[in-house]
């Protein structure tokens, strides 16, 4: 599991782009349905007191086209969902073009989440579908729509088994992943098995550029880049889509892209597909549905290429947002003095005692990363301190941690934290009194409250806030260590409206014809 959870299973582990992108595809029955082919652009006026972003631009003038393509349909966004997308349409025997915003295809979870999956079948890992969607849904206060929540727990396990197929095809192995790496056990929160598996990369997969953080991450891109290929999907880098067309009677009929020649007009004859990822990197987006972002430590893929495009073009023709505040997938992985982007340190992200820069212990240290984050953002500098001592080689086995949590490469690197203690990112001393003049905390409270955690773990019992005795560890062979931490930003989870069809609906309920999303671009599924 990995990222924040949502009552122990994670957002992250979702495969809900791919699920939906391709059970969607065809319960929607965009390939078989035929649509208008004249086209039109939205007229609606700017309303001075909403956001920009929420105000459309003017319609895009047919003398500024200069190149025009009739297709049958078109997939914004060349992530995950937007991969999955184009795939299964192409498959259906539909012709397809894949527009993409970025110079390469876009790939940054690490895992893919499913129920009931061929892997996850051969290991005897059985997922409750009820409960678990009954799950989703009482952790999102039932606001999601358990048409759309259900359209993933009842596809995922066989969208995986697709992709596997199409994997064992290329030379592409995808083997289990063991539940002990996916549960932790005697937390306060269930754990759900979801991960679907785990690709095994060729030669080939892991010579592509650019260079990926996991095995795994190329493999999967190597698997459906080739489909792509050799299918014929016409995939267009650095053209992003701007605008969406449609007719008087609301059908949309095609998209609008831009490259470094000037707009190219795409017509499509059964629909556009939008998968354009998140908003992480749009603030004002950020400022509007996600306000406690404003105290984060920043953006862990500041790329600026994910900056809402979908989100926008599906409002500005009217398009329903789900309400806010939107669901933010918040990591607890910010190192102050290194980039918001910087890789995961597992050592500094284990639950060893935390404090914030008064000195005090203020949560229990082993909670999900979200939960751990929204502690954080509510103490001064919305940053702590996590303290270990020289006995960490052996007290790391027993906390269980998964992901990118785990205490393994490739995040895990013994001389990573050498470098990082050299530089003074992680601080060491010999004495509590020299480690908080190095914190810059006050040092009667730092010690008073390292005296009561000591305390606690003598008793194997935390009396404080509740957290499991495994992770109840003293303070007080030397050298000591600590590392100040962060909130970052990973994804957010907020999206247009849509149905168990994936089609997108307007403020009315009502379906836009012919406008599909997909991924992080879509909504109805994590809500707040």
């Amino acid at each position: 599991m990995s990222s924040e959870k949502v009552g122990g299973f994670t957002r992250r582990t979702f495969i809900k782009g791919a699920a939906l992108g391709t059970a969607g595809l065809a319960s929607a029955g965009i390939l078989t349905r035929c649509g208008p082919t004249d086209d039109g652009a939205s007229q609606s006026s700017p309303d001075a007191e909403k956001p920009a972003f929420m105000q459309p631009p003017a319609p895009i003038a047919d003398s500024d086209i200069k190149e025009t393509v009739t297709t049958d349909v078109v997939v914004c966004g060349a992530g995950m969902a937007g991969l999955c997308a184009a795939i299964a349409a192409a498959q259906g025997g539909a012709r397809v073009v894949l527009l993409e915003k970025g110079e390469y295809t876009g790939f940054r979870g690490m895992e893919y989440g499913a129920v009931d999956s061929r892997n996850q079948k051969q290991i005897g890992i059985s997922i409750d579908r009820d409960e678990i969607i009954n799950e989703i849904m009482r952790w999102g206060g039932y606001k999601a729509d358990q048409r759309v929540v259900s359209l993933w727990a009842d596809h995922s396990g066989a969208t995986m088994d697709w992709i596997e197929d199409m994997g064992k095809q290329l030379s592409i192995a995808a083997q289990p992943v063991a539940i002990e790496r996916q549960t932790i056990e005697g937390t306060f929160f269930k754990y759900y098995p979801t991960v679907a598996c785990e690709f095994i990369p060729n030669e080939e997969a892991m010579a592509q550029e650019p260079k990926l953080h996991f095995p795994t991450q190329h493999a999967l891109r190597y698997i459906l880049e080739t489909n792509i290929k050799n299918l014929n999907v016409d995939l267009r880098f650095k053209t992003p889509a701007v605008q969406l067309l449609r007719t008087d009677q609301n059908q949309v009929t095609g998209v609008i892209a831009q490259n470094d020649d000037g707009y190219i007009k795409f017509n499509t004859a059964k629909g556009v597909i939008l998968c354009t990822g998140d908003y992480a990197n749009e603030p004002e987006m950020l400022k509007t549905y996600i306000p406690s972002s404003e105290n984060i430590y920043g953006i862990t893929y500041p790329n600026k290429l994910n900056t809402g495009d979908g989100h926008k073009m599906g409002l500005w023709i009217g398009a329903a947002m789900d309400e806010g505040p939107h669901a933010p997938m918040y990591f607890d992985q910010g190192l102050n003095g290194m980039p918001p982007g910087y890789k995961p340190v597992p050592l500094t992200r284990q639950p060893w005692l935390g404090i914030n820069v008064l000195g005090d212990r203020f949560a229990n240290e082993d909670l999900p990363y979200g939960y751990i984050s929204n502690g954080m953002l509510k103490q001064p500098e919305s940053m702590k301190w996590v303290i270990w001592d020289a006995k960490w080689p052996e007290e790391v086995e027993r906390f269980g941690y998964i992901v990118c949590k785990e205490m393994a490469p490739p995040l895990h690197i013994l001389e990573e934290i050498e470098e990082l203690i050299d530089k003074g990112i992680i601080v060491s001393a010999q004495t509590l009194d020299e480690l908080a003049g190095k914190m810059g905390v006050p040092a009667d409270t730092f010690k008073a409250t390292v005296e009561r955690y000591n305390g606690l773990a003598v008793m194997k019992k935390d009396l404080d806030f509740g957290k499991r005795s495994a992770c109840l560890t003293s303070i007080e062979t030397t050298p000591f260590y600590a590392a100040k931490l962060a909130t970052t930003l990973l994804v957010t989870l907020g999206g247009l409206q849509i149905n168990h069809k994936l089609q997108v609906l307007d403020n009315d309920g009502q379906v836009i014809p012919g406008l599909y999303a997909a991924g992080n671009t879509s909504g109805n599924f994590s809500r707040l």
